[in-house]
């Protein structure tokens, strides 16, 4: 695969997780073909690797920033620069499609875990995009409503669903936090669409 390829599908998949996050995206930009997408890197050097800032649908407040380090280690002084853009845009969560990271990269995002987020994906992540595969059924987190109803109609108490685990690839695609609730619908031959519910611990 080439590079340029590769970061046309790297960023393709990204607009894609954000927009499953109920983040607004430009749509143009994501039903972008390949061919005019190389056309747009012609003119604009970085465009491949420039993910931008984003803000959620719910609230204007609730912005996001998409980093791509396409080359190198993620290290302390590139993250550093980056988290001084995180509150310029006044952004509390940064996302970085990275290759590698540095331990010193690590330690100064332990360092601000109480004023940013921080999320790390690796380059092959966006590539693959697990959530497409045809064994991973469909995931849906569920609105704090719609949890509540969920425990009052089955008169149980979080503690008693089954769970997901918060490092799970499925659960930090959709940046789920402890305590969120995923409805997920399978598909069988047998019984047909069948659902289930998992919360984030």
């Amino acid at each position: 695969m080439k590079n340029l390829e590769k970061y046309y599908i790297i960023k393709k998949n990204f607009l894609e997780m954000l927009f499953r996050r109920n983040f607004s995206i430009n749509y143009k930009e994501y039903i972008m073909n390949y061919q005019y997408f190389k056309k747009i890197c012609k003119i604009k050097k970085n465009y491949y690797k420039t993910l931008g800032v984003f803000t959620g649908n719910g609230s204007i407040d609730h912005k996001l920033v998409g980093f791509f380090k396409n080359r190198g280690m993620l290290n302390a002084i590139y993250l550093r620069i980056k988290i001084e853009i995180l509150k310029l845009k006044n952004a509390k969560v940064g996302i970085f499609v990275i290759k590698k990271i540095s331990s010193s990269a690590l330690k100064i995002i332990k360092l601000f875990k109480e004023y940013f987020v921080i999320e790390l994906f690796y380059e092959y992540e966006f590539i693959l995009n697990a959530i497409k595969h045809y064994l991973v059924p469909g995931h849906e987190l569920l609105f704090f409503l719609e949890k509540k109803k969920l425990l009052d109609c089955y008169k149980i108490k979080e503690s008693q669903l089954p769970k997901i685990l918060i490092n799970d690839p499925i659960a930090r695609y959709y940046g789920a936090k402890k305590g969120d609730v995923f409805k997920i619908t399978r598909y069988s031959e047998t019984v047909g669409i069948y659902v289930t519910y998992r919360i984030c611990k």
